[in-house]
C-alpha cells in the first residue's frame, strides 16, 4: 500500500525528465515490480548522481533552481487551501522535515487537517480515538494495524502522530486497500461493485504525461524480453491492451482516492488548510493526487518536495513542484547499501523474483527468475517490504541465507555480499 521510497528502480528517466525511481517509489502497491537498489541514475562523468544544484537546509524553486525564503513560502502556502509534502519513505531528515513544515503552517493557520497515505480509510475511527487521547502509543499502532499496512519503522512518523494530537489537528486516512487496487487491476473498475470501492468515486481520466510514464513501467515489467528495446509500436499496443488499461486505472485509482478524501474535507470547510503527507511520486509533476484534485475542482494546491540523492538535477524543471527542499546527506558510506538485484512481485501473500539484474549478487547466487522467498535471514517472508528492510540491513561483506521454492521444491541460497573497498 506503500510507497517505498528505500527501493531503487531501473527504469529509465521518462517523460517530463522525472525520475522513474520516484514514481516507482509510490507505485508498489498490489504486486507491482521494483528493484532493490538496482538504480540506474543521472549521473555525472564520476558515476555519481548529479545533485550540485540543491544543497542541504536550503529551498529552491525549481523552475531556475534558484534558493528561495522558505519561511516566506510557508506563510503564503499556509494562506492556501491544499499543502501536500512529498517523501521518501523513513528518510528521518524527511519526516523532520515534515514535522517543521507542520509546525510552521500550523502557526499561520491553525484551522488545519493532516492527511496520511500511511492509512487506509477503513482505520480512520483509530485516528480519531489517537486524537481524542484514548489510545496509549502502542495501542494506537496496534488498532491501526502500522506493521500489516505500513511496516516502515514507526519511530520516523511517532513525532507527527504526537504533534497533531498535541495540537488536537485532526487526521485523516488517504489510502485504500491492497486488496482493491490489486482487484482493480485484474477485474477492471467497472467491474467492482458499488460495494466494494470502499468509497471512492470514479478518478478522472490520467494525462498524457502520467500515460506516457506509466506504460514505460508497464513495459518494463510486461511481455517484453528484459532489456529488449520496445518501438513505437510497441508502445501504442501496449496502451491499448487490456493488461495496461487495468493496470492503468489501478494507478490512477490509488491517486484518486486519496485526492477525493482532500477534497471532502475541504469542501466541507472552506477555510480549512489541508495538508497531506505522502510519497513523492504522488506529488511530483503534478501527476496522480494534483491532477486528480484539479479535476475535482480544487485548484489551490502548493507542492513541496524533499530532495532525495535518488532524484538529478536533470529532471528537474518549473513542473516537478512549487518546492523542493534540501536535504542532508547521508555519508558516501551510508548511501551505500547492500544491493541484491532483484525486481520483486507481491500476490496473495507470495513475494517472487520477476527479473535479475544483470552482474548482480542474486544472479552470482544462483537466483532465478520466479523464485519465491519463503524465508530471509531466518525470517518468513510473505511482504516485499520484508525482503526490502532485510536487504538494506545488511552488511557489505556478510552472507545472507536464503529459503526460496522453485516450482515443487524448496532450496537454501546464500547471497554473499563483497565488501566495501575501504573495508577490504
Amino acid at each position: 500500500m506503500h510507497g517505498i521510497n528505500s527501493v531503487r528502480s531501473t527504469v529509465s528517466v521518462l517523460s517530463r525528465r522525472i525520475r522513474a525511481t520516484t514514481l516507482i517509489s509510490a507505485l508498489t502497491l498490489g504486486g507491482i515490480s521494483t528493484a532493490i537498489n538496482a538504480s540506474e541514475s543521472i549521473i555525472d562523468h564520476n558515476g555519481k548522481a548529479d545533485n550540485s544544484c540543491v544543497l542541504p537546509n536550503l529551498w529552491y524553486n525549481p523552475a531556475d533552481l534558484k534558493e528561495i525564503d522558505g519561511n516566506k513560502f510557508i506563510k503564503k502556502a499556509a494562506q492556501g487551501r491544499v499543502v501536500l509534502l512529498g517523501e521518501h519513505h523513513a528518510q528521518g531528515d524527511h519526516q523532520r522535515w515534515e514535522l517543521h513544515t507542520l509546525t510552521a503552517l500550523h502557526a499561520h493557520n491553525p484551522n488545519m487537517a493532516i492527511g496520511f497515505e500511511m492509512f487506509p480509510r477503513k482505520v480512520q475511527p483509530v485516528l480519531d480515538k489517537w486524537i481524542a487521547g484514548e489510545l496509549s502509543e502502542a495501542e494506537f499502532l496496534e488498532q491501526a494495524n502500522w506493521q500489516k499496512y505500513w511496516n516502515f519503522d514507526a519511530k520516523y512518523y511517532l513525532p507527527l502522530f504526537h504533534f497533531a494530537r498535541m495540537k488536537q489537528i485532526p487526521i485523516h486516512a488517504l489510502n485504500i486497500s491492497r486488496e482493491l487496487v490489486k482487484k482493480v487491476r485484474k477485474e477492471g473498475w467497472q467491474n467492482i461493485a458499488a460495494a466494494d470501492r470502499e468509497g471512492v468515486s470514479d478518478p478522472a481520466p490520467p494525462g498524457e504525461g502520467y500515460k506516457n510514464l506509466l506504460i514505460s513501467i508497464y513495459q518494463q515489467h510486461g511481455s517484453h524480453k528484459p532489456g529488449a528495446k520496445k518501438d513505437a509500436k510497441d508502445k501504442k499496443a501496449d496502451l491499448e491492451s487490456p493488461g495496461f488499461k487495468r493496470f492503468l486505472q489501478g494507478q490512477t485509482l490509488w491517486d484518486a482516492a486519496m485526492a477525493q478524501i482532500i477534497y471532502q474535507q475541504t469542501q466541507k470547510d472552506p477555510s480549512l488548510l489541508f495538508v497531506g503527507v505522502m510519497g513523492s511520486g504522488h506529488v511530483v509533476n503534478d501527476y496522480g493526487i494534483p491532477d486528480q484534485l484539479k479535476s475535482l475542482g480544487q485548484k489551490d494546491i502548493t507542492t513541496m518536495i524533499a530532495w532525495h540523492d535518488d532524484f538529478g538535477c536533470e529532471g528537474v524543471d518549473k513542473t516537478f513542484a512549487d518546492a523542493i527542499v534540501g536535504m542532508t546527506m547521508q555519508s558516501e558510506a551510508a548511501q551505500q547499501k547492500a544491493k541484491l538485484g532483484v525486481y520483486l512481485e507481491e500476490d496473495d501473500g507470495k513475494v517472487s523474483i520477476a527479473k535479475l539484474v544483470d552482474d548482480s549478487v542474486a544472479e552470482a547466487s544462483g537466483l532465478q527468475k520466479g523464485d519465491i522467498f519463503v524465508m530471509a535471514a531466518g525470517k518468513e517472508i510473505k511482504r516485499m517490504i520484508e525482503v526490502i528492510s532485510i536487504v538494506q540491513r545488511t552488511r557489505h561483506g556478510t552472507w545472507l541465507p536464503l529459503l526460496i521454492k522453485r516450482g515443487e521444491e524448496e532450496m537454501e541460497i546464500v547471497a554473499k555480499f563483497a565488501p566495501l573497498e575501504d573495508e577490504e
